[in-house]
């Protein structure tokens, strides 16, 4: 067996079945390489979706259940399973092109090669919103986005930094990976966060630091799935808040304890213009929020740390072979929650002027009359996220969404909006003339929309 394709999953039945059917596929020899599919804990059918894989395949596909919450646990469950000399890790939301895995075994058989990854490009389920820009970083030709985990650094073979070889797409050889320790905790459920690390990138600090070679393969290409709710602001502060404590985890290790860290500032909200345009203000309060969210994360994690000594331990151990969590006791769980609490509570995360969205809203409307309905649905699709319950967002949506022809969405955004104006006639409209999808939208929708549509359906027709 000369590679282990690993794949750490929970509750992502949705994209798992394409990610293994493209493993599956690929044009390396099927008796040479795995695939292990590690659940860590999922509660839908993954199971179900692997054994079915499994049945369909000359691969050997194996299903292993790992309690233990975090990516951590299920990356190093699948280590110690693994037959393979090469460990090829991978996120349970991509589809490998065919070739990616020969294009990953012929970079190893150099054995001064030791890590290999390759580009991860986009499948956006909508398009971004333009504030999502500003988190591209583009050189030449080339494309960085490590908050939505995208990366093409073009059609050469490179030599690149170990930080670059990320972990959707992470290639490594199995001695490699037990020398350095194995990875650092990643993942961690919300309700766990304290315990959260800074995952692949602390192993590739670590190989950095000892001069191993990591090469990018142009032929080694993946895609990303991208769904809706990552193009969000409330995505973005949720991954930011993450980050922070991840480069909280990798200073304190850096340093050996809690001495000499550098703490980030947060932002200051400026006052709303009126003689601006209000998106460009729009933008800066996201990117602000953002930040700050950051800032959030990382302090949360200090302050964390500080108050449990079982916490700076699990920081500090030499590896994470053993991924067990520890148990904190009583009075830490208490302090660490009091933290918690105390960092939202800050609320240093102001709400947005009003007249911000006001104006945005009139913007929308002024770019549906000009015909530019992407752009105002851009607009509108941000806003749904920050005002979920501002009347006629929704409305304005579904109508974009039904110019641009899809009528999915435009029912889903006309529900919402009843559920806010009951007796939105637009809304109903919109219902009616898409029936057939109404009715299949209403199979999976929750009671209480379905009963609020019937109802609502229900009394238009008796009008009639």
């Amino acid at each position: 067996m000369n590679a282990s394709i690993i794949i750490p999953t929970r509750n992502r039945s949705k994209w798992l079945t394409s990610a293994i059917q493209s493993f599956a596929e690929q044009d390396f020899p099927s008796s040479q390489y795995e695939i292990i599919v590690v659940d860590n804990g999922s509660t839908d059918n993954t199971g179900e979706i692997t054994e079915r894989a499994a049945l369909l395949n000359k691969n050997n596909i194996r299903y292993i259940y790992e309690p233990e919450p975090g990516l951590l646990s299920g990356r190093h469950r699948g280590m110690s399973e693994a037959k393979g000399e090469i460990l090829v890790f991978v996120d349970d939301d991509i589809e490998a092109v065919n070739g990616w895995l020969s294009a990953i075994m012929a970079e190893l058989k150099d054995e001064s090669v030791h890590m290999v990854g390759g580009p991860s490009l986009p499948m956006y389920e909508v398009d971004p919103p333009q504030w999502v820009e500003k988190y591209y970083s583009w050189k030449d030709d080339q494309l960085t986005c490590g908050s939505l985990s995208l990366l093409n650094k073009g059609k050469e073979r490179l030599e690149i930094d170990p930080v670059f070889v990320w972990g959707l797409n992470f290639a490594i050889r199995k001695k490699t990976l037990f020398d350095l320790g194995g990875f650092h905790p990643d993942n961690i459920p919300k309700s766990l966060q304290h315990f959260q690390g800074d995952g692949e990138t602390g192993l590739a600090l670590k190989m950095k630091g000892k001069g191993l070679k990591a090469v990018y393969a142009p032929g080694a290409k993946v895609y990303h799935h991208i769904p809706r709710e990552r193009l969000t602001v409330a995505y973005f502060e949720k991954r930011f808040f993450y980050q922070g404590v991840c480069d909280s985890y990798t200073q304190i290790r850096k340093n050996k304890g809690l001495s000499n860290i550098k703490i980030p500032n947060y932002q200051i909200f400026d006052q709303f213009l009126p003689n601006v345009p209000a998106y460009d203000q729009y933008k800066q309060i996201i990117y602000k929020r953002i930040h700050n969210a950051y800032v959030d994360g990382f302090l949360f994690h200090q302050e964390a740390v500080q108050k449990s000594k079982t916490l700076l331990k699990w920081v500090l151990k030499e590896d994470y072979f053993d991924y067990r969590l520890p148990e904190l006791n009583l009075q830490e769980q208490q302090q660490i929650q009091e933290v918690s609490d105390r960092i939202q509570k800050r609320s240093t995360h102001l709400q947005w002027p009003r007249t911000t969205a006001q104006d945005m809203f009139k913007d929308a409307f002024n770019l549906i009359n000009s015909d530019d309905m992407v752009t105002a649905l851009s607009k509108l699709d941000t806003m749904v996220h920050q005002y979920p319950n501002m009347p006629k967002v929704h409305l304005t949506r579904a109508l974009c969404l039904s110019a641009l022809d899809r009528p999915r969405e435009a029912v889903r955004a006309a529900i919402a909006e009843l559920t806010i104006q009951h007796d939105n006639k637009q809304a109903v409209d919109i219902l009616l003339k898409n029936q057939q999808v109404l009715l299949e939208e209403l199979k999976t929708a929750p009671q209480a929309a379905v009963r609020l549509v019937e109802r609502i359906l229900k009394s238009r027709l008796n009008r009639v």
